[in-house]
């Protein structure tokens, strides 16, 4: 199985957009995806469209072994694509947990107790907050692969150096098995030419580590989320639903 955090420590760079509408993309290219939302923000949940009740189980009962993932895991509106939702009150849980043994593990554990229910998906997104944070480190040792979506300016690269070295640290002392499956640079306004410039240093630093598929400036993909929708129902013919489908491709050839 495929589990893959998307992570970015620096705010704005559109990590859960990039989640959601891979995600999306994958489903159109005949794969079957859950979506574990570890963010607070629960941005990925809005995005496809889920309204929690007060009621509702969500990723913190996950989590903390508290409900089972069948009994949390909800449908979106797209067929093959499930979610695990957030809400605002997952940010109490690294308060929770500070003081346990291990506490960098409970989400794996939780993903490893629902294998059973887990064989049904080809993918496991998990959409980490934007912060260096125990739930981002959570995300990363629960998973296979990271994607890193970057943008194309000065500060974005700044903040991709710090994440390398995180990464770097969890594989070294928590999860060997985790690899950067890419770097995806998005919202690229070529227009601009920093952009050139910054994707330029990426291909030299990065080699093959940097998808040749990016995602372009778009307005639509912007007013997707208020609709609750991924690209490809919001806006079919817009660039970056090509543009997603295109890094859906791509991101098969690199699993496989």
């Amino acid at each position: 199985m495929n589990i893959i955090a998307f992570s970015n420590q620096k705010g704005g760079t559109g990590k859960t957009t990039i989640c959601v509408n891979l995600a999306a993309g994958l489903v159109r290219l005949k794969e079957r995806v859950l979506i574990i939302d570890i963010d607070p923000q629960a941005n990925s949940t809005v995005s496809v469209g889920i309204n929690l009740k007060p009621d509702d189980l969500t990723i913190r009962e996950f989590i903390l072994g508290f409900a089972r993932l069948e009994d949390v895991m909800v449908d979106s509106y797209i067929s093959d694509l499930s979610i695990v939702p957030s809400s605002p009150d997952l940010a109490h849980i690294e308060v929770e947990i500070s003081n346990k043994n291990r506490n960098q593990f409970y989400l794996r554990k939780a993903i490893e107790n629902s294998k059973d229910v887990l064989k049904s998906f080809d993918f496991v997104f998990i959409d980490c907050p934007p912060s260096l944070s125990l739930l981002t480190i959570n995300g990363l040792c629960a998973s296979n692969y990271v994607i890193i979506p970057v943008l194309a300016d000065y500060l974005s690269l700044q903040g991709l150096a710090n994440l390398l070295e995180t990464i770097e640290y969890v594989k070294k002392n928590l999860n060997p098995e985790i690899e950067i499956l890419g770097i995806v640079p998005n919202m690229l306004d070529y227009r601009l030419k920093i952009t050139e410039e910054s994707l330029q240093l990426l291909r030299e630093n990065f080699k093959d580590k940097l998808f040749k598929n990016g995602i372009k400036i778009c307005s639509r993909l912007r007013e997707s989320p208020s609709f609750g929708k991924a690209i490809f129902d919001y806006a079919k013919n817009s660039q970056a639903a090509i543009d997603f489908l295109n890094l859906g491709k791509e991101l098969k050839r690199r699993v496989r």
